[in-house]
């Protein structure tokens, strides 16, 4: 393969007085804060001191400081010492990233064409990744209990004594317990104040643990995964099948063994109910970490791995790269979700770093979904992964599922006759709903009835959503929030066609229709605060009623109370031109149809289409996974999609669009031994032009080694490029 980067590079900036290499200083290769491909490359440094690889420095380039990781020593035979400038300050006393994460960056760089640079930021929390602006660590005041003989009150010296033993303590919650007394104490050296790294402690659902008795399946499965001589397995159970219960036993086996434990989840809606059940069952500190968490929080939660603090790692895609150092077992929920592929560089899939970490550890990863990617279960299907299946519920019942069609139904306000009755009846028998529209904002869509003009984004060009709640029009796309007088920026008329329907509509909606109900709305408006999503979920469990939400509340909820869900709009998904639109449509209407009766009562769906015979309805109706993925194969072999074939997509922007599509066609030419399409216009971004390739390979060493090439020779002046390799989704 072409490689990505050279370790003998040396950058020369001006040439110093030869007076100061008397003693030639050590030599050491660097990596510079720039996570452009084309400075994809070492640089060399002196240092007075001996540095070791995987240090932050800081170094001087182009006239300005940069952060920097030392790669390791730099050959000195071939290079002129009086022209390399000295390191200009050392971070670290000791390396943050291990020969696992410098190998880890390097495979992901490979893979993915992707700067080593922007490796390490992925790979380090905020607070220390190479950069000279970053989130700062966040420290507070404790108290520290000393030896005085300082003369005190009576009423002082008899609190004194309660509270000597309580130290050392947060100096907040002791001023709380002193009261007027804290600065007395201080002033008179009973205590003294310690800075120390804030501690912050996610919150999570407290739940008493239940005992489980196994099915015969679940005792199969766990016993199979234990016993197996393969290390990677596909978990394929149904809705309610169980899967995380053989997690936790699972779990128990590596954590008796001093082995540590990384669970992933998709979504952060996930992590309050994963993180509950791992704390109530094994009743021991954990490490959390996802995106929503503060700079300070991600901090100590990596500490506390890097440490080996704990044995367990609850988190979202980031977790992947925690500094385990002796990791027994990764367990992947959701494996087909499209969360776990990151949507800028480096543009890795979850799926590929566990499975080289579990590699490198010598470790079992267990992949489970209900509803497998096609590539997970193609390659349990050839027998890469060992496939493990759960083919029964624990309540013994699949939920009945109703497909009405709108085309001969009653409609009222966008719900059917039959869904209204049906909620009714659950709200009645106090029993809990969860309706399902993957589209938030309250329209989707801003029309003028007088011109018919729709008012897009400047920025990417596409139909911006209005947002009753702050009366504003937001890009799903970019997220940049406008300001809406409610005229017509083309004609100034001040009508607008009231159609389509996001979250916040429906939420409106069913508070008129119901209005005795307690609803919860759940989507990325309604989540945008810390903690949002547990103390959402917490809500709707103990007193809620109705779970109004987008994908979010499709999966991996379980709520023994609902019995209902309903899906509306449920062919939205399936007119995307995308290559994985009925993958995906079918993944989240089958999850969202397993959040019904989950337990002892009987469960529900009601899913609202214009298609019902469609084989992803038809294939949901059955819960037969099987028959949806020999369909879906069949198109994917006759277009030539994954996982027949591996593909990249290379985007070329620029203000003018004509120099971007003259750049990708000089990409084509380039890219003569592979299948290319294209070049085609897609949607703006950041008010550029752009037009993208598609490049089909048969082989994946040789889809990388081409695109490597094209990075080091492709001549194309101001035209930025962006490849992502093995898209789960093609931008229009």
């Amino acid at each position: 393969m072409h490689p990505p980067f050279s370790y003998s590079h040396v950058i020369y900036l001006h040439t110093l007085p030869i007076s100061v290499y008397n003693n030639f200083m050590p030599l050491y290769n660097v990596w510079i804060e720039h996570s452009a491909l084309d400075l994809n490359q070492t640089f060399t440094y002196s240092s007075e001191s001996v540095l070791q690889r995987g240090m932050r420095v800081k170094v001087p380039f182009n006239h300005r400081d940069l952060g920097a990781v030392i790669m390791g020593p730099a050959e000195p035979s071939s290079l002129d010492q009086t022209k390399i400038k000295p390191i200009s300050e050392i971070i670290d006393e000791q390396p943050l990233l291990n020969d696992e994460l410098f190998d880890l960056a390097a495979y992901i760089s490979d893979t993915y064409v992707s700067s080593m640079m922007s490796c390490f930021k992925t790979m380090l929390p905020p607070a220390l990744r190479p950069q000279l602006r970053h989130a700062p660590i966040v420290y507070e005041d404790w108290f520290i209990r000393q030896e005085s003989k300082q003369p005190l009150t009576k009423k002082g010296q008899e609190r004194w004594t309660e509270l000597k033993e309580l130290l050392p303590m947060k100096a907040s919650e002791f001023r709380k317990l002193a009261k007027s007394h804290a600065k007395t104490y201080l002033e008179k050296g009973y205590i003294k104040i310690e800075k120390r790294k804030k501690r912050p402690e996610a919150m999570f659902i407290e739940k008493e643990d239940q005992a489980v008795a196994l099915t015969l399946e679940q005792k199969t499965a766990i016993q199979t995964i234990l016993h197996s001589k393969n290390d990677v397995f596909l978990l394929h159970g149904v809705t309610g099948s169980g899967k995380t219960e053989v997690f936790m036993q699972l779990a128990k086996q590596a954590i008796d063994q001093g082995k540590q434990v990384l669970f992933l989840v998709p979504e952060i809606g996930l992590t309050p109910m994963m993180i509950s059940r791992v704390r109530s069952r094994f009743k021991q500190n954990i490490a959390i970490y996802h995106s929503q968490m503060s700079a300070s929080e991600k901090y100590h939660q990596y500490q506390k791995v890097k440490n080996d603090e704990v044995q367990i790692v609850v988190g979202t895609r980031s977790a992947c790269f925690m500094p385990f150092s002796n990791l027994g077992l990764i367990l992947m929920d959701e494996e087909h979700d499209t969360s776990y592929k990151q949507d800028s560089m480096p543009r890795y899939h979850t799926r590929d770093v566990v499975l080289w970490r579990g590699k490198r550890h010598h470790c079992k990863v267990v992949l489970a979904s209900a509803t497998p990617s096609l590539e997970s279960y193609a390659r349990a299907y050839r027998n890469v992964y060992e496939l493990v299946e759960l083919k029964h519920r624990i309540s013994k019942t699949m939920p009945n599922i109703h497909m009405i069609d709108l085309r001969e139904e009653e409609m009222i306000q966008g719900f059917s006759k039959q869904l209204l009755d049906a909620i009714a009846l659950r709200l009645q028998k106090k029993e809990q709903v969860i309706l399902l529209l993957n589209r938030r904002g309250y329209l989707p869509v801003v029309k003028c009835q007088n011109c018919q003009e729709v008012i897009t984004c400047p920025d990417c060009g596409i139909a911006l959503s209005y947002h009753k709640s702050n009366d504003s029009l937001m890009c799903h796309c970019c997220g940049t929030i406008y300001r809406f007088d409610h005229t017509c920026p083309h004609c100034g008329s001040k009508h607008f066609f009231d159609r389509g329907m996001g979250t916040e509509k429906l939420e409106q909606h069913i508070a008129a229709l119901f209005p005795q109900a307690h609803i919860i709305r759940m989507d990325a408006d309604s989540t945008r605060k810390k903690d949002a999503h547990t103390k959402l979920l917490e809500q709707f469990e103990k007193e809620g009623d109705i779970l109004i939400g987008t994908q979010m509340v499709a999966k991996g909820l379980d709520f023994p109370n609902v019995t209902l869900v309903g899906i509306l709009q449920a062919d939205a998904g399936l007119v995307r031109t995308d290559y994985r639109a009925n993958e995906i449509a079918y993944e989240m209407i089958e999850q969202a149809s397993g959040r019904a009766g989950r337990a002892e009562k009987e469960g529900e769906v009601m899913i609202q289409t214009f298609d019902p015979h469609h084989y992803v309805m038809e294939s949901v109706i059955h819960h037969n996974y099987k028959e949806f993925f020999a369909k879906e194969m069949q198109y994917r072999h006759l277009g030539s999609y994954p996982p027949y074939v591996f593909m990249a997509t290379i985007v070329f922007s620029h203000d003018d669009e004509q120099k971007a599509k003259q750049v990708a066609v000089k990409a084509k030419q380039q890219l003569h031994d592979a299948r290319v399409l294209g070049p085609i216009e897609i949607s703006m971004r950041m008010k550029k032009k752009r037009v993208r390739l598609l490049v089909k390979d048969k082989d994946r060493r040789h889809l990388e080694t081409i695109l490597w090439k094209l990075v080091h020779e492709l001549e194309r002046s101001n035209v930025k490029m962006e490849i992502n390799m093995h898209p789960l989704m093609l931008e229009e």
